[in-house]
């Protein structure tokens, strides 16, 4: 009887032990994948924020400058070919007005860079949430495959177990019932 008990309650703590495994797996992944997503908000976070400098309507407001000082450029040649102004206030005007679109053209060379930068390392964080999403999807198979082995088996070990429950009840009923089991019964009451 106490072999019975034995292999019981070495079946519970086996699959207690097996489930234990398990939740302890699954709170990992689950950790693991919350890790990726908030990687992923922050990228995309600052996608956005790049897609918000690179707007069309910024690059048409620097285009609407650029225009505006060609025209002033424009304006001031036609000044020069009239001889309505002296070279002194036209050098200082094209000295204000280049360091200008010197700064206007700087800055374009620099949201290019950014924007170039942001994509590339946008791909690449991209590529490897896909790995990840891959390798975390072929673990999530692999822990069903196993739940699934373990189960059939836990639910193998507990027919055996009632088989032999039933077993031992049946020999239990055949020893009170026997000529020596009826004096052992008698004595014990």
């Amino acid at each position: 009887m106490s072999k019975i008990i034995n292999a019981i309650i070495i079946g519970l703590l086996g699959g207690g032990s097996f489930i234990g495994g398990i939740y302890y797996g699954l709170e990992r992944s689950e950790h693991y994948l919350e890790s990726v997503m908030e990687e992923y908000e922050v990228i995309s976070d600052k996608v956005d924020t790049f897609v918000d400098v690179s707007n069309p309507k910024t690059i048409r407001l620097y285009t609407t400058e650029l225009r505006k000082i060609l025209d002033d450029v424009t304006f001031l040649g036609k000044m020069v070919e009239s001889g309505q102004t002296s070279a002194e206030s036209l050098d200082e005007f094209f000295s204000v007005y280049e360091d200008m679109i010197d700064d206007v053209n700087n800055r374009l060379v620099e949201l290019s860079q950014q924007h170039n930068e942001s994509i590339t390392k946008h791909n690449l964080h991209i590529a490897g949430l896909s790995e990840d999403s891959d390798d975390l999807f072929e673990i999530t198979e692999d822990l069903q495959k196993k739940l699934q082995e373990q189960s059939d088996y836990i639910s193998q070990l507990n027919v055996e177990l009632g088989q032999s429950i039933n077993k031992v009840e049946e020999d239990v009923q055949t020893i009170k019932s026997s000529k020596y089991g009826k004096k052992i019964w008698k004595i014990k009451k």
